[in-house]
């Protein structure tokens, strides 16, 4: 039994070691294929900086740069559609990088009848400005300072009018951030943008009456999928049905 306990620690310890190895040579891979995508790029061979983002993509490395490089090379390829998506998917990630608002503002402007899907959320401003993470971080971090200061207030001997007060103000700023968490995830569902123009239709096949086009880098929300169709939803509430092959998910 000692025999078999050591050897499966030394498997372990060798298959250990050998996925470090591999990580260490994905990592290398990807940052070579990112490099050789910023070269391509800036020697204007847009096309190429498109595969090479995407190889790392491909490799499991995602970053805001990658999909902001990505969404950079789409744009001078023509793609406004997918130019959007990543520059969107990069916003996810570093939302108040200023040339990354630039471009996606710059992006859009460029799409067909852009109408930009408003949120009534008092939560707004704070699910546009953070990431989810760092939203469900300051929701923790605030219940945390409320309970500390119920506890500090109490142990203090504190006016309890001062403590009822100080209670509701932060369980305000608790609440405040966990409904922008709560808000962006909601948000996020279905979010899709159209990477190519499509015709939306009544019904989910070719013979269905088109009731409204579509134009590459229209925003979506995604409601049902069926059959290699979508039913999507356009910001002003017109909803139809399009290709599956014309929308993806950001």
């Amino acid at each position: 039994m000692k025999v078999l306990r050591h050897g499966g620690v030394c498997l372990v310890i060798l298959a250990a070691a050998t996925s470090a190895v591999w990580a260490q040579a994905d990592q290398r891979a990807a940052a070579a294929s990112f490099a050789a995508g910023v070269k391509a790029y800036h020697e204007a061979h847009y096309d190429a900086a498109v595969t090479f983002n995407e190889d790392v993509l491909a490799k499991g490395f995602v970053s805001p740069a990658v999909y902001y490089n990505l969404g950079n090379a789409w744009f001078k390829t023509g793609r406004t559609g997918k130019s959007v998506l990543n520059y969107l998917r990069a916003r996810q990630l570093a939302p108040r990088d200023s040339d990354l608002r630039a471009n996606l503002s710059y992006a859009r402007s460029m799409v067909e009848n852009y109408v930009p899907r408003k949120s009534a959320s008092i939560a707004a401003p704070a699910e546009s400005y953070f990431t989810d993470i760092e939203l469900q971080w300051l929701a923790l971090a605030a219940l945390g300072l409320t309970g500390l200061f119920v506890l500090s207030g109490l142990y203090a001997g504190m006016p309890r009018k001062r403590i009822v007060l100080g209670t509701v103000l932060l369980a305000l700023v608790t609440g405040y951030f966990s409904a922008a968490a709560f808000g962006q995830a909601i948000g996020r569902l279905g979010a899709a943008v159209c990477v190519g123009k499509s015709d939306a239709r009544f019904e989910p096949n070719t013979q269905g009456t088109v009731y409204f086009r579509v134009p590459e880098g229209t925003e979506l929300k995604i409601l049902r999928e069926k059959d290699g169709w979508v039913k999507i939803e356009r910001p002003d509430g017109k909803s139809g049905w399009v290709p599956g092959v014309s929308v993806e998910k950001i």
